[in-house]
Parts: structure tokens; C-alpha cells; sequence
């Protein structure tokens, strides 16, 4: 059990990482704004699913194996990684397209910049849970 859920929380924390430290950054580095900003929000809408779901599996697995609930402790961790960009997803995402089509450009870039703040909240707390999980045994 508590490889599978290494191997669940790897996948959570490098996909996340890769999506927002190389991924996002690469494509508005090589593609026009308009597609780089399409591709970027498609790989974060699928990085928050994705999170949203090993969060689950973590959550169930740690419900089942006891002494894995304590390598993933304090709970709330797992659950604000998984909800910052849930957050970002259901309320900033509608309102940045809202924005966008309005061309309040102003309003976008401000929305645009606490999405990011989740998911940079989500990055620290998905390292937070990486070193938790590993910490040496006490």
C-alpha cells in the first residue's frame, strides 16, 4: 500500500511541477500568446483533475492502511493541494473567460494572477507532502 501511494503522490507532485515549471512556461516560449494560453490552460485543467483524483486515491488508501494516514498527515495538506486549483478551475477559470470575452483585460490579469498563486500554493504544498511522506521513520 504504501508503495502504491509513492507512486500515486509522485505522479501528483511531478505532473504538477512539470506542468507549471516547464510546461506553461515552454509553450508561451514557443507558440503565439493566443495558443500558448490555450495549451497552458488545457494542461492545467487536466493537472487539477488529475490532482483531484490522487488526492481521492490518498485519501482512501490511507483510510484502508492506518499507518500511511500518518506519513500523509496533517490531512489538510492533501486537501488544499488538491483544492487550490480546484479553485482555480470552478471559480477563476469562468471568470478569467468572462473577462476575457468582456476585454477587461485588467480583470483578467488580476484573476489570472491569483490562479497562479494557487497553483504555486498547490507546487509548495505537493513538496510539503513529498518530504512528509518521506521523512524518516521516528
Amino acid at each position: 500500500m504504501s508503495r502504491f501511494a509513492a507512486v500515486v503522490l509522485t505522479l501528483w507532485a511531478g505532473s504538477l511541477w512539470t506542468v507549471c515549471g516547464i510546461a506553461a512556461p515552454a509553450a508561451f516560449a514557443v507558440l503565439d500568446r493566443p495558443a500558448a494560453g490555450r495549451l497552458a490552460g488545457t494542461l492545467f485543467q487536466v493537472e487539477t483533475w488529475l490532482g483531484a483524483a490522487c488526492a481521492l486515491i490518498l485519501f482512501a488508501v490511507a483510510f484502508v492502511h492506518k499507518p500511511l494516514a500518518a506519513r500523509l498527515s496533517p490531512s489538510w495538506l492533501v486537501a488544499a493541494t488538491a483544492a487550490a486549483p480546484l479553485l482555480s478551475e470552478l471559480v477563476f477559470s469562468p471568470m478569467m473567460a468572462a473577462a476575457r470575452a468582456a476585454n477587461d483585460m485588467s480583470r483578467f490579469g488580476m484573476l489570472h494572477g491569483l490562479a497562479a498563486v494557487l497553483f504555486v500554493a498547490a507546487a509548495l504544498g505537493a513538496l510539503l507532502l513529498v518530504l512528509r511522506f518521506n521523512r524518516p521513520a521516528e
